[in-house]
Parts: structure tokens; C-alpha cells; sequence
């Protein structure tokens, strides 16, 4: 029998004696007293550290995105798992369901996926992605929206998402609105609403900042999920306290039973 055990290796973390490390760096001389928490958590999914202002960036970017209403999904379903008392269970509820959807923060990388797609076609084609004419979008932005509205692009309800202006005021605060995503996320805002009649959201905003940041699509998701978490602990937290029976069961003058009638099992049927 073969017992040789399997070494799985690790980066991202050693304890020792008097101090334990994080992807590399010492937690009590280079984290301790100078990392933020969102400079930490980019550390924990990117593996590198964040310079001052790219930290701040994020901390703009998670107070930025972050909405709070119960009443819009998928806090709505925050509020009912937590409704039993338990806040770590509507956050893992959002979590999950959040997993490939259109909306939310971890559909960021997708929108950020598309930014690189019509960048890199517009690229491909000769064109300066910045300077290039309506023809030449049309031509590639066409393809991109041939199956499908892209993930970046749902505004419901309103006519703008007021996360973007904020953000784009947050990126001329800190000096970045010359670097050439957030450049090519102005022009596509600009070009795609004349081509398309479509408004970008906060993801494609978010993925143009954060692209200029050198992350990956596949990165962006993730830790946009990891920061963007304010509302959705703010209501599980509220939910739990208030545990509300309305959201624990719903009266059984709103169930409609629309299945195969009952029936009775022969040997339940030879008791009676």
C-alpha cells in the first residue's frame, strides 16, 4: 500500500512563533500598523501588494458601489435567510446565488471581460481603441452584443446608474482619469450609447478602474465580491435581530397548490 502522503503546497500564509506571514509578507513588521483591509484582501486574491493610491481607489470603489435598499435584489434575499437569526447564512446565500449572475459585484469581471474583448478586436483591426470612428465600433461592438446585452449594461428602472458618476468622480479626484482603460471606458460609454442606446452600470466602471490597476478579469470579480460586502452585512445583521415571522413563513391564504391530487398508499389505504 502506497502511504506516501500528497504535499500541497501554499503561498498564502505560514504561522510561526511570535508572528505569522501573509503571502509572503511578515503580518507584525510589514502588514501591522500600515495595510488596509481592502489593500489586505487584494494581497489575499491578487498576490501582491497595492500601491497608496490604488488602495484608496478601492477604498472609493466599495463605498461607492455600495447600495443598501432591502427592497432591491438580492438583499431582499439577505433579508429572508436571515429572518431564522442566522447572519452568516444570508451571507453565504449571497454569496452563492451572486455566482454567475448579470448583477452584482462579482459580475464585474465579466464586464471587465468585455472591455478587453472590444479593446483588444478594436486593437486588432488597426484602430486607436480611443480615437477610433463609429464604423469601426459598430463593426466589433456588434458581435460583442449579438447574442446577447453584455454584462456591464443593465440600468434598470433609471435612466442612469448614479454609482458611475461617482465613480468617475472618485477617478479624477485620485488622478487616474488619463490611464487608457478608464479612457476607453469613456469613449465605449459615449459611442455605445450612440450605436446601441445602452448605459453602462457600476461593473463596467468598476472593471475599467481596475484594469488600469494590471487585474486580470478573472481577479476582479472576486475581490470586488470581497469588498463590496457593506450592504449585504448591514442587512443580515439587521435581519437577524429582527427575525420577522412575515419572512419565516408565508400564510397559508397566499399557497395555491397547483400539483397531482393527494392520494393515499395502498398500505396507509388498509388501515383505515
Amino acid at each position: 500500500m502506497n502511504r506516501t502522503r500528497p504535499r500541497l503546497p501554499t503561498r498564502v500564509g505560514h504561522a510561526e512563533w511570535g508572528d505569522n506571514w501573509f503571502r509572503g509578507y511578515s503580518v507584525a513588521r510589514d502588514l501591522a500598523g500600515c495595510e488596509t483591509i481592502t489593500g489586505l484582501l487584494a494581497l489575499a486574491i491578487v498576490g501582491r501588494r497595492f500601491d497608496s493610491n490604488d488602495r484608496m481607489m478601492l477604498d472609493d470603489i466599495a463605498t461607492a458601489i455600495n447600495v443598501a435598499d432591502p427592497r432591491i435584489w438580492p438583499l431582499k434575499l439577505v433579508r429572508v435567510a436571515s429572518a431564522y437569526g442566522g447572519q452568516l447564512a444570508a451571507m453565504a446565500a449571497a454569496t452563492v446565488c451572486l455566482e454567475g449572475a448579470r448583477v452584482g459585484e462579482e459580475s464585474t469581471g465579466r464586464a471587465a471581460q468585455f472591455l478587453v474583448e472590444l479593446r483588444d478586436a478594436l486593437l486588432a483591426a488597426g484602430a486607436d481603441p480611443a480615437q477610433a470612428d463609429d464604423r469601426i465600433w459598430e463593426e466589433h461592438s456588434r458581435r460583442l452584443f449579438a447574442q446577447s446585452r453584455p454584462t456591464g449594461f443593465d440600468v434598470p428602472v433609471r435612466v442612469r446608474d448614479e454609482r458611475v458618476e461617482i465613480l468617475a468622480q472618485r477617478v479624477v479626484a485620485r488622478g487616474r482619469s488619463e490611464l487608457p482603460y478608464w479612457r476607453f471606458f469613456e469613449k465605449a460609454v459615449d459611442t455605445l450609447w450612440r450605436i446601441h442606446n445602452v448605459r453602462p452600470n457600476m461593473t463596467l466602471a468598476v472593471g475599467a478602474i481596475c484594469l488600469d490597476m494590471g487585474l486580470t478579469p478573472r481577479e476582479i470579480g472576486p475581490l470586488m465580491t470581497a469588498i463590496g460586502t457593506a450592504g449585504y452585512w448591514a442587512n443580515a445583521c439587521e435581519g437577524a435581530a429582527q427575525m420577522p415571522a412575515s419572512l419565516q413563513a408565508l400564510p397559508d391564504s397566499c399557497v395555491r397548490y397547483t400539483g397531482p391530487p393527494s392520494r393515499v398508499s395502498p398500505r396507509a389505504g388498509g388501515r383505515r
